[in-house]
């Protein structure tokens, strides 16, 4: 059990503050995930991947927890886009260094801003569909997995989730 929290808890942990864009709230997320895990270890099915099993447990306890306090996540555009890999980044450092215009940096950083309240504003699950395909870069049929519904559902979410936020974004521009 110990080799399972020791290869898994970074990924989780990652995921969780995706979620709750909250350091403290990350760690308990993360400790009760694997506290449900290992309570419910004779259902799972080995012939299916530990990270996918594992993140499924931990965004119901986030949506559990998000139901008895009421509260909304907030994600971390700043956070890495894809841990554990050589070319992870931050949605920051994939910004143009160097050569760029201070006034064109100013807009992007502006825009950034804007994507973030917007992200901040949306249902819980559309951030949570747009952090798992988008930040995670899970593909339609492991989200499916993850969130235990239809890859139908997934994809329709998926567009809802992108067209709430763009629509956010572009109220906040006209509000300027």
């Amino acid at each position: 059990m110990e080799r399972l929290v020791a290869e898994h808890a970074g990924h989780a942990y990652h995921f969780a503050y995706q979620l709750c864009g909250s350091t403290e709230e990350s760690k308990e997320l993360v400790q009760e995930a694997f506290y449900r895990v290992f309570r419910s270890w004779d259902r799972y099915d080995p012939s299916q991947p530990m990270d996918k099993w594992l993140l499924s447990i931990l965004r119901n306890v986030y949506m559990d927890s998000v139901r008895s306090t009421g509260r909304r996540c907030s994600v971390d555009l700043d956070a890495e886009m894809r841990p554990g890999h050589e070319e992870s980044h931050t949605f920051a450092e994939g910004l143009p260094d160097g050569e760029e215009a201070v006034l064109d940096r100013l807009a992007r950083e502006s825009e950034l801003e804007s994507v973030r309240r917007a992200m901040k504003g949306l249902k819980s699950e559309y951030q949570a569909i747009l952090t798992l395909f988008d930040v995670k870069g899970l593909g339609y049929d492991q989200i499916a997995e993850v969130l235990d519904c239809p890859l139908g559902t997934v994809r329709s979410r998926l567009n809802r989730a992108r067209a709430a936020l763009k629509r956010s974004v572009l109220e906040s521009a006209e509000r300027r």
